[in-house]
Parts: C-alpha cells; structure tokens; sequence
C-alpha cells in the first residue's frame, strides 16, 4: 500500500511526541519518588507549619469552660486508659494512615466538618500530622495542642 509522504512525516512526529510524554512521565515519577523519601522530621515540620497549634493553657481553658470543642487523644488506647483529658475521645493515629479510614471515624464522632477540633498526643509528635490528615478532609477548625499530654 502506498501512503503520501506527509502521513510519513506525521507518523515521525507523532513517534517524537511519544517519547516526549514517555520522559515527562519517567521524569515526574522519579520526582515523585524522590518526594516519598522524606524523612520522619521532614514530614514532621512540613505538617507543623502547615496547621495552627493551641497551646496547653489554651486547651485547659476551653475545657474548663466547657467550650463547644471535640477534644481528640490520637494515642494508643492503652496510653488513653492510663490517662487523657477529661471528656477525650481516642482514636488512635493508626486510623488516621488512610484518607478514607479517617474520614469514616470522624464521621461517627465529628459529623459536623466545622466542629472545633483539638488533637493531641504525648509528644507533640502524631498531633500535628493527624491535624494536617483532618485539615486535608475537610476540618477546617482542627487545630493541635503545642507541648503534647
């Protein structure tokens, strides 16, 4: 079968446009990859600037006051039992790896995404993560407590 020279000269260009998205697309996988090697503290801090933080006074406060706030204990059930804040729910910070997981507890205990929400942990190390988790489905008005338990 005989084909003009312009479907040639297409053909050519078309096989050039390929390899060009063939390397957009390698090239933006090892970037993707090089952004999944972050370190613990990276991701830390990247979560840290991301969200607000109260502070301990803060958080004794409202709960004093008996504030409209869901005061959230991402520790370890066993941690929680030992000793929490006073009127704290637990859910620990495992469920908060999947998106979805997370949204479905939170939806049972927190229904309304404009709730105040107040997160802490031991160390001030899980907070800020589980915050940036809720901030990133939609509660907005989680914050973190600053200091840890």
């Amino acid at each position: 079968m005989n084909y003009p020279v312009q479907w040639l000269r297409g053909s050519k260009k078309g096989c050039m446009e390929t390899m060009i998205i063939a390397l957009v697309l390698i090239i933006g996988a090892f970037a993707n990859a090089s952004a999944a090697e972050k370190t613990t503290d990276q991701l830390l801090e990247e979560a840290r600037a991301a969200v607000t933080s109260v502070s301990v006074q803060d958080v004794k406060g409202m709960v004093d006051r008996k504030d409209k706030v869901l005061v959230l204990d991402i520790r370890d059930m066993k941690e929680y039992i030992v000793d929490h804040i006073q009127g704290a729910e637990n859910m620990s910070r495992a469920v908060g790896l999947s998106p979805r997981i997370l949204e479905h507890h939170m939806k049972k205990i927190a229904p309304d995404k404009a709730a105040r929400i107040i997160v802490y942990c031991e160390f001030e190390t899980k907070a800020p993560l589980a915050t940036k988790s809720l901030n990133e489905i939609g509660y907005a008005n989680a914050v973190y407590m600053k200091g840890g338990l």
